[in-house]
């Protein structure tokens, strides 16, 4: 594309400007609205509370009144077998194949009639009769109607679990029944292996108890050290200004004089193989060994190795000779722009907003999805387990629908038939909503990402309107606007929110592809068809790398929309042409700034963790105190993760202001002579690196 002219009227970034890509703003407030009134429809016939609290076989809460049972007072869902609960249908189906009430209290003592799990079995299988007359206890048993045995339970999240399960398998000799019986092993061990998830979550509960009492104690000293972190990514980003050079320069030779003496050990290694007998042997006669000894005492190893180190290593050295200025350039734009952050402090707090827009807008995404998966009546469906090959001229029922009044009718077919049950599976109706709910679910997520794509790149725009600010100030700071973050702010908000929303909507859309694609991914892991899983994972990999892109040239077009306040394509345009009108600058910049900001977010990570190891495990006993915890490591992990993301969200804004700063110092290079009319605005290190300067310092 053509370079940019001299603009007398342009002195930064634009102030009157119109809405720009209004179709697209009126199709996003048109979406929110309709996601909204997903939301709300949601809300009104859903309700989270049945995804977590326990249901009985006919799908109503414990603890609720259903006007003709009052289950008020039954808080806890107590299972008649849980050894049924360890069975391959229980983990296709989700649903335990035994009975399941609600309880005021679990049981506290012991009983049972069955003490071995074989004469259980046994029974189960060969009663047949449905004749309901006859109702002794075996019968009563086995009609669903009584548990057959029980142990001293425990209410676990609204479950009763046997205790045993809490204190695994040491108390299989001592658990006897109230007449002084020991139950039989086979049935604990039974027990255990349906209650082992169960344990899993006691443990873990256990584990995140003494975390919980940890953070208690600990809590202001986290607070505090996350302070520090805030304090020292704001001083590493402030003396950017002074070591950048020096921090490049020093890493590039170090990396150039790393590769030379491989170079030279290469070759002596090489030179000493001569005079060894046999090290003249080739590779592909030695062929393929994992003694890696053997490659080494070959004089090929060393020669192929002192070939590539060589080829690197002059690659390194002609990349330094000939791009040395355009090193000495980015150096200089990061320069500026730790001292643009320094003049515009309030810059560093602002990914605080993008964080609450962004939690809020996942907040909804989450509740809509727990209410929309939570509406409707109960469902039920049929488990038919029964081994079909041996029971010719037999159709399973397994998936069907079935009405559990039906099918708790002594008369039904099934009715004491342990194979073939009515279970509740979950809730859902048959109304065009609820036959929908999928794809709702599918809406919500695309929304979702559409909105915060959009959080982002209102953060991107306004950071952006806010550092050109203050590159186009002639006198700096004097002629940088009053409060240039709000300002960028009202403007990106009131007049670009339509391109925002369109750059947003592309990424939301590849990315909802991206998902999909995951998905069927998943569903073909057990499949043969290797051709199919190929294209599918050229297709993820096509659309990583698309996403990359847009990304970047998204972030480059909101710039430019901060600068002259046009429409999302003219902005992708222009930003792209220039960009490759500055390739080689462009590509050396990122890395460097890469590299910079690679290093701010490692030297405060790790800081911080030593920091707090130091401080948790009393190396500082002499001047500080530390709290005495249960697991010292885990405040340790907090505080280096925090610490991450905190240095993440201050050098982010850094790679912001440097993106911006380099855009707007292209445009100045293109704009501008250094003469009396078109002085340039770029500062004077960055003149002397380019051996310009203004002939007069003109007043703007």
């Amino acid at each position: 594309g053509k370079e940019k002219t001299f603009d007398p009227s342009f002195k930064g970034p634009i102030k009157k400007r119109g809405c720009t890509d209004i179709l697209c703003c009126l199709l996003f407030f048109v979406f929110i609205l309709g996601y909204i009134v997903i939301g709300l429809f949601a809300w009104l016939n859903g309700d989270p509370v049945i995804l977590l609290h326990p249901t009985d076989n006919q799908g109503r809460i414990c603890g609720l009144n259903y006007g003709d049972l009052d289950l008020r007072n039954k808080n806890n869902l107590f299972y008649f077998d849980l050894t049924r609960c360890a069975s391959a249908a229980t983990l296709i189906n989700l649903q335990c194949q035994t009975t399941q009430i609600c309880v005021s209290t679990c049981p506290n003592t012991s009983w049972t009639y069955f003490p071995d799990v074989a004469k259980l079995e046994a029974a189960r299988l060969s009663h047949t009769s449905h004749d309901c007359d006859f109702q002794d206890i075996q019968t009563i048993i086995l009609s669903g109607k009584c548990a057959p045995y029980y142990l001293p339970y425990a209410p676990v999240v609204g479950r009763c679990i046997p205790a045993i399960a809490v204190d695994s398998l040491n108390l299989i000799s001592s658990a006897v029944d109230e007449a002084g019986n020991n139950f039989n092993a086979s049935l604990v061990i039974h027990l255990l292996d349906g209650t082992a998830p169960v344990k899993l979550y006691l443990e873990a509960r256990a584990i995140a108890e003494n975390i919980f009492a940890d953070l208690t104690v600990s809590w202001y000293w986290l607070l505090g050290m996350l302070a520090i972190t805030a304090v020292v990514a704001f001083l590493w980003i402030v003396i950017m200004r002074w070591v950048a050079g020096i921090m490049v320069w020093v890493t590039l030779l170090g990396i150039i004089g790393v590769l030379s003496f491989g170079v030279w050990y290469c070759y002596d290694e090489w030179n000493r193989l001569k005079t060894v007998a046999g090290s003249n042997t080739t590779i592909i006669a030695v062929g393929f060994t994992t003694n890696l000894s053997t490659y080494l005492a070959l004089q090929d190893t060393w020669l192929a190795f002192l070939i590539i180190l060589a080829i690197v290593d002059a690659i390194m050295i002609l990349l330094v000779i000939f791009l040395r200025k355009r090193i000495q350039i980015a150096i200089k734009v990061i320069e500026q722009s730790s001292k643009a952050i320094g003049w515009m402090i309030s810059t560093l707090f602002y990914p605080l907003v993008t964080f609450l827009l962004v939690l809020i807008a996942v907040s909804f995404w989450a509740a809509t999805a727990l209410f929309l998966a939570s509406t409707g009546s109960p469902i039920y469906q049929v488990i038919d387990s029964r081994n079909l090959t041996s029971l010719p001229n037999t159709t399973s029922l397994h998936g069907q629908t079935c009405d559990i009044n039906l099918w708790s009718n002594s008369t039904h077919q099934y009715y004491l038939n342990d194979d073939v049950s009515c279970v509740f599976v979950k809730y859902g109706g048959t109304s065009i909503f609820h036959n929908n709910v999928i794809w709702l679910q599918v809406v919500a997520v695309f929304g979702m990402l559409w909105i915060v794509n959009w959080i982002l790149a209102l953060g991107q725009c306004t950071l952006a309107g806010a550092f050109a600010s203050y590159y186009w100030a002639w006198k700096k700071p004097q002629d940088i606007p009053l409060l240039p973050l709000y300002s960028s702010f009202g403007r990106s908000l009131r007049y670009h929110t339509g391109s925002l929303a369109f750059g947003s909507l592309i990424i939301a859309i590849v990315q909802i592809i991206r998902l999909m694609l995951e998905y069927a991914d998943n569903k073909l892991k057990t499949a043969e068809n290797k051709v199919a899983k190929f294209i599918l994972k050229c297709m993820k990999c096509c659309f990583w790398c698309l996403e990359k892109f847009l990304k970047f040239l998204n972030r480059n077009a909101y710039i430019m929309i901060a600068v002259y306040g046009k429409h999302f394509c003219w902005s992708a345009k222009e930003a792209f042409k220039l960009l490759m009108r500055n390739i080689i600058r462009a590509a050396v910049i990122d890395k460097v700034t890469d590299f910079i900001l690679f290093v701010g977010k490692l030297i405060v990570t790790v800081g911080m963790g030593a920091l707090a190891w130091a401080f948790f495990t009393n190396k500082f006993v002499s001047l500080l105190q530390a709290p005495t915890l249960n697991y010292y490591w885990m405040p340790i992990i907090i505080v280096s993760v925090a610490a991450y993301f905190v240095a993440a969200g201050f050098f982010n804004t850094f790679g912001m202001a440097v993106d911006t700063i380099f855009l707007c110092f292209l445009e100045d290079l293109e704009r501008n002579d250094g003469s009396e009319e078109k002085p340039y605005y770029m500062s004077k290190s960055l003149r002397d690196v380019l051996g310009k300067k203004n002939k007069k310092a003109k007043k703007r």
